[in-house]
C-alpha cells in the first residue's frame, strides 16, 4: 500500500512530469456552449493553453479554422475562468500567473515564485498548488494580495474546492488525497481530483496504479475501481457521470455512481476532459492535437476534430459559469 514518499515514487513522479512538459502540456477551459451547427458537431468555445508555444488558443469546436492565439510570457500548465470572465493561467516554469481578458486580450503577470501548478477559485480567493514548497497558496483576487499558505503535502498537483470551502488536493508525491484537514492514502501517483458540485462527491485518479476512488461529501471512501491505462484527468458531468481520461489506453472510462465502468475508445494519448454544461457531450483531447467528441448517454465516439499543431497535449478543465463582461485587469 502506498505510504510515505519514497525515492522510487519520486522517480516516477519526475518522469511523468518530464513527459508532460516535453509533450507541450496544453490546458483548455470549456466555456458555455451555443447551438449545435448544421454539421451536427456540438458548438463549444475552447480556450486551449499551449505550454510549448506559450499561448492560449481560442477556438470554436464547430469551426476550428477560426482559432486565434493569445501570446503569453511563458508556458501555461492549467487555466481557469474567474466569475468576471477573466482567465488565469499558471506558468509553472516561470513561477508566475497570467491574468487576462479573453475578449480584449488585456493581460498582466503576477510573479509568485515557486512552481505554481493546479488552480481553483472560490469565495474571492484563487488557490494554487506550489510543487516547490509543497503548499497550497492563496490570493485574494480583489487586490491580488497573498494570504498565508496552507500545507498540501510533498508534491501537490491538482486542487478543487469542496462545498464547505475546504480544499481537496491530490498529492502526487505522497500518494494521498487531502480533504480539508483529513488525509487519505490513495493509489500511486494521483494527478487529478474532481468534485461533483451536485452532491459533494470527490473523485481521485492515480496514474501510477490505474485506480479511481470515490469519496462521499463526508470524506468516506465509497469505492475503488481499477481502470488501468494511466488515468490522468477526471471530471463529473451534470448527471453525476464520472469521466476519466486513460492516457495509456487511448480511451475514456465513464463511471456511474456505483462504480460501473463503460469504456469509449478514441485513440491517441489522452490527457484532457470536459463535459458540456448539460452533460450530454464530453470532449477528450490527446497528444496529437485531436479533440474527440463523445456522446455520453450512448458511450460512443461521435466525431473527432483536428485542432492541428501535431504533438499537442490538451487538458480541458470542467465547464465554467457563463462569463460576465470582463473587468479591467490590474496593472
Amino acid at each position: 500500500m502506498p505510504g510515505a514518499y519514497r525515492p522510487d515514487r519520486a522517480s516516477r513522479l519526475a518522469a511523468a512530469c518530464l513527459t508532460v512538459a516535453a509533450a507541450l502540456a496544453l490546458v483548455a477551459l470549456l466555456l458555455p456552449a451555443g447551438p449545435r451547427n448544421s454539421g451536427d458537431v456540438p458548438r463549444a468555445t475552447l480556450v486551449v493553453a499551449d505550454l510549448r508555444g506559450g499561448a492560449l488558443i481560442v477556438v470554436d469546436a464547430a469551426a476550428p479554422a477560426s482559432a486565434r492565439r493569445i501570446a503569453l510570457p511563458g508556458g501555461p500548465h492549467e487555466v481557469l475562468q474567474l466569475p468576471d470572465g477573466r482567465l488565469v493561467a499558471s506558468l509553472e516554469q516561470r513561477g508566475s500567473l497570467a491574468i487576462l481578458d479573453p475578449a480584449g486580450d488585456a493581460m498582466t503577470t503576477l510573479e509568485v515564485g515557486g512552481l505554481p501548478h493546479g488552480l481553483a477559485f472560490g469565495g474571492g480567493v484563487l488557490y494554487v498548488t506550489d510543487r516547490a514548497s509543497g503548499a497550497l497558496r492563496r490570493w485574494q483576487v480583489a487586490d491580488w494580495s497573498e494570504l498565508p499558505p496552507q500545507p498540501a503535502g510533498s508534491a501537490p498537483h491538482a486542487v478543487a474546492l469542496l462545498a464547505n470551502g475546504a480544499a481537496a488536493v491530490a498529492d502526487a508525491g505522497a500518494s494521498t488525497l487531502r480533504l480539508g484537514t483529513a488525509t487519505h492514502v490513495v493509489g500511486e501517483l494521483p494527478e487529478t481530483v474532481a468534485v461533483d458540485r451536485a452532491d459533494g462527491r470527490v473523485a481521485v485518479a492515480a496514474a501510477g496504479s490505474g485506480e479511481v476512488e470515490l469519496f462521499d461529501a463526508a470524506g468516506t471512501r465509497s469505492w475503488r475501481v481499477s481502470v488501468g491505462g494511466r488515468p490522468v484527468r477526471a471530471a463529473f458531468g451534470a448527471d453525476g457521470t464520472l469521466a476519466v481520461a486513460l492516457a495509456a489506453d487511448g480511451a475514456v472510462a465513464l463511471i456511474d455512481g456505483a462504480g460501473g465502468v463503460r469504456r469509449v475508445a478514441v485513440g491517441g494519448v489522452l490527457d484532457g476532459l470536459a463535459f458540456d454544461a448539460g452533460g450530454r457531450w464530453l470532449y477528450a483531447s490527446d497528444l496529437h492535437g485531436r479533440l474527440a467528441v463523445i456522446d455520453v448517454a450512448g458511450a460512443h465516439l461521435h466525431t473527432v476534430i483536428d485542432l492541428g499543431g501535431g504533438g499537442a497535449l490538451l487538458v480541458l478543465a470542467p465547464p465554467a459559469r457563463p462569463p460576465a463582461p470582463a473587468a479591467a485587469v490590474r496593472q
